[in-house]
């Protein structure tokens, strides 16, 4: 008789305490949806956490919902790493959206995970087609693929994006430098010319035309100079002579860009680049001069 009567304690203990959580839940749902609703994202953020914690310890369903809005709250707030767990969680649900998948795209460029930043990119292309931010997700995607080095698809997504875009200073610094991935060196060289008259300080075009000339120039200059060592006659050394003009003007074109660029963004790369100029124009000085201040960033 006591153990019946100490059965129905407990069931009528756990029944008061379930009725209780749930009134708790209830509560909680009307203040975070009220909350969300009127954009106080900060105390929607602080109930859903609550929802989702009672029911995690509880070993109850949190619904797809829940964690919809609360990484989408939490997003609102910068909280970033609550963000894409959350909306991962409401991936795995019915009540995932189009928002679920640009949101998790922001979000992940937030912390440069570039792989899953692109997966939810193309995942929205795939399923909302027509969605409301095709066009943002298109260039946000181009420039992930020029970032990753996706050369192809961001030449083929290029011609895809709104004509807005073809005069960004950001797009076109990223279609520069698909056009450099692909070996298209003329309208890489073109691209950077038209972004220096845009922003004549643009540091991605002042590396990318130094090192194309850089490279013209010791490229030649090798090829030059082997040529001459393997027939040392008068005439292949005209030819060297002859060709060591065209060079030398090459090295100054690319010598004036990194100076430029060394002005704007004292890297050691820029400043070993300088020292080797100046070691093909035998200027000593000033080649230790770079190659010091190499070695000291």
């Amino acid at each position: 008789m006591k153990t019946f009567r100490f059965s129905i304690l407990i069931l009528f203990s756990i029944c008061i305490f379930s009725c209780t959580v749930n009134k708790q839940l209830k509560q909680l749902n009307l203040e975070a949806q009220a909350a969300y609703q009127t954009n106080d994202f900060n105390a929607a953020i602080i109930a859903y956490d609550e929802i989702i914690r009672i029911k995690t310890e509880s070993n109850r369903e949190v619904e797809g919902n829940i964690y919809q809005n609360a990484g989408l709250a939490a997003w609102e707030e910068k909280q970033t790493s609550k963000t894409i767990d959350y909306l991962e969680k409401a991936k795995q649900t019915s009540s995932a959206t189009a928002k679920t998948y640009t949101t998790l795209a922001k979000a992940y460029l937030e912390i440069d995970n570039l792989s899953r930043e692109i997966n939810n990119l193309e995942d929205y292309l795939e399923k909302y087609p027509d969605g409301e931010e095709l066009t943002q997700v298109k260039a946000q995607l181009f420039l992930a693929y020029a970032k990753s080095a996706n050369w192809e698809k961001a030449e083929m997504l290029w011609h895809l994006l709104d004509s807005k875009y073809h005069s960004e200073v950001k797009m076109l610094s990223g279609y520069m430098k698909v056009n450099g991935g692909l070996g298209k060196e003329d309208k890489m060289n073109k691209l950077a010319n038209q972004l220096l008259k845009m922003d004549r300080n643009n540091t991605d075009a002042l590396e990318t035309l130094a090192l194309y000339y850089y490279r013209t120039a010791e490229e030649r200059y090798q090829n030059e100079m082997k040529a001459y060592e393997s027939n040392r006659t008068n005439r292949q050394y005209k030819q060297l002579l002859d060709a060591l003009e065209e060079i030398n003007a090459n090295f100054r074109t690319s010598r004036d860009y990194f100076e430029r660029l060394y002005k704007l963004n004292p890297d050691s790369r820029f400043a070993s680049y300088l020292g080797n100029i100046y070691t093909r124009f035998d200027n000593k000085k000033q080649a230790d001069y770079y190659y010091r201040l190499a070695k000291e960033k």
